[in-house]
């Protein structure tokens, strides 16, 4: 019983994989509850993380930076194979027009941040 006591809070490489794993699978789970013909779908692993963090589970902040990390890195990497065939042919249908748009914006708030 013991190896479940330090599974949960003692802090480790395994504990932060095993409590991050539980909360996402439970909010994926409630996600596909429907309530009242409304599903929230992914946000319940938002407020599953968030009423973990309430009941008092933690984990050790350098492993919770590294899975921070990793799944921004997962995330940039599916949303690259998602919109990357497309984006060399957005450039004839406007999308130059689009890009030196978003550019500006860019440029102009860096330009208000280093005013400000």
């Amino acid at each position: 019983m013991e190896w479940l006591y330090s599974l949960f809070l003692e802090h480790s490489a395994l504990q932060a994989v095993v409590v991050l794993s539980l909360i996402s699978a439970i909010g994926l789970g409630l996600g596909r509850v429907h309530f009242w013909g409304v599903s929230l779908g992914v946000t319940f692993v938002f407020f599953a993380g968030i009423l973990a963090g309430h009941l008092g589970l933690s984990v050790d902040p350098q492993m919770l930076n590294y899975a921070e990390s990793f799944g921004l890195v997962i995330f940039v990497y599916s949303l690259g194979l998602q919109v990357g065939p497309g984006f060399f042919s957005s450039f004839r249908k406007g999308g130059v027009t689009l890009n030196m748009l978003a550019l500006g914006v860019v440029l102009l708030g860096t330009l208000l941040t280093v005013v400000a």
